[in-house]
């Protein structure tokens, strides 16, 4: 949804990732504390002073957050849930596990910890702030507002919104009381679905007093948290469903095939157009040369296409993402989504024996939905 995120560092064998979000929202604070709250405040400051401590500001605020999701995957990993990465964005950071927890006590303690480390930090900001009291201005005014900030950060986590900290506590007690993690996600996606909507009305009442950017803002992160509380109960949906399957359950053996000088034309006229297929594959008797897709094909002009071969304009084998027929589906689509694939190959022995789509999937998973398949065996897990 924002764009691709790129790694700078690696804490504790953690991947940390910078959204492009977060620069944007980097800015906006620093520009805040740079020309309005610390001017307001304290006179008498040059102009570089007042940019040098916003900015400091700013950039410590967002160390505060990396801390507040260190803590979150520490505690992960002590209890035997890998995070491989730790991701920086515009609503701050997002610790992302290799799998759930794996029991109601594992959600929360991993959950709480969260709050507690930002009332921890709050409370050293606190004192640095305290200790530079008549000492250090600039050192005070900027973690009197860190101090603040954490402080803030802290009570908002614990707010019962899913999938904040306190939405994740909340679904750790509602698992420990049915047993059900499934049923669990249900009632703490629905809750912080209702929490999103009623911070978006919030936002709107502020706005509409007045405080418009507040609102506006109050709003946006509404729309997040019930959009983000929405997913995690889609990602039920997924895992219920795929949990079971491998790549060879769910791949399409009725793929197409064409040779390597076939015309693009003859391809889009034949396989596309009339079979629907949204990839064929190129091959030479029995050996796969590469792929060719609708992405492919549209990187040509239309009269180009009746006069290009198929190996032509095919992404060579080389290049194709493929994946063994004993691969787990849930790990399939996690690779379909992470490479930004459209289709993978599937392979057996060396031999491709099907393809796997996006939209296979999505239509698999639509097509459960309807009918109301939700297998609790397969997402529920043991208490803890």
């Amino acid at each position: 949804m924002f764009g691709q995120s790129f790694t700078v560092a690696r804490i504790f064998g953690i991947a940390i990732e910078i959204n492009p979000s977060w620069l944007i929202i980097v800015a906006i604070i620093s520009f805040s504390f740079s020309n309005n709250v610390f001017p307001d405040q304290y006179e008498g400051w040059s102009t570089a002073t007042y940019w040098a401590i916003g900015i400091t500001t700013a950039a410590l605020f967002f160390v505060s957050v990396l801390l507040h999701e260190l803590a979150h995957a520490l505690v992960a990993k002590r209890r035997g849930v890998d995070v491989p990465k730790i991701t920086l964005f515009i609503f701050g950071g997002v610790s992302h596990m290799a799998e759930q927890p794996r029991s109601a006590r594992e959600e929360f303690y991993i959950a709480a910890v969260g709050p507690l480390s930002s009332v921890g930090i709050a409370i050293i900001c606190g004192l640095v702030a305290w200790v530079a009291f008549g000492r250090q201005e600039q050192v005070e005014a900027m973690f009197v507002w860190l101090a603040g900030i954490n402080a803030m950060l802290a009570i908002f986590n614990t707010l019962p919104g899913f999938p904040l900290d306190g939405g994740r506590v909340f679904r750790s007690i509602v698992w420990g009381r049915t047993g059900s993690f499934r049923k669990a996600t249900t009632v703490a996606s629905n809750v912080g679905v209702v929490f999103g909507y009623i911070m978006i009305i919030g936002g709107i009442a502020l706005a509409l007093g007045g405080f418009v950017l507040n609102g506006v803002w109050f709003a946006f992160i509404g729309w997040f948290l019930s959009s983000a509380a929405r997913n995690e109960a889609q990602s039920l949906q997924l895992e219920s469903v795929l949990s079971p399957l491998t790549a060879r359950d769910i791949m399409d053996r009725n793929f197409a095939t064409v040779t390597p000088g076939a015309s693009l034309q003859q391809v889009i006229d034949r396989h596309m157009v009339i079979d629907g297929h949204r990839a064929v594959i190129v091959a030479n008797d029995d050996r796969v040369l590469g792929i060719l897709t609708v992405s492919d094909v549209r990187k040509l002009e239309p009269a180009e296409r009746a006069n290009t071969a198929a190996q032509a304009a095919m992404t060579p084998r080389s290049d194709v993402v493929t994946v063994p027929a004993g691969t787990p589906a849930l790990e399939v689509l996690m690779l379909i989504s992470e490479k930004r694939l459209n289709q993978v190959p599937v392979l057996e022995e060396g031999r491709m024996v099907g393809l796997i789509s996006r939209r296979e999937i999505l239509d698999r998973i639509q097509v459960a939905n309807k009918l109301g398949f939700m297998p609790g065996s397969s997402v529920d897990r043991r208490l803890g």
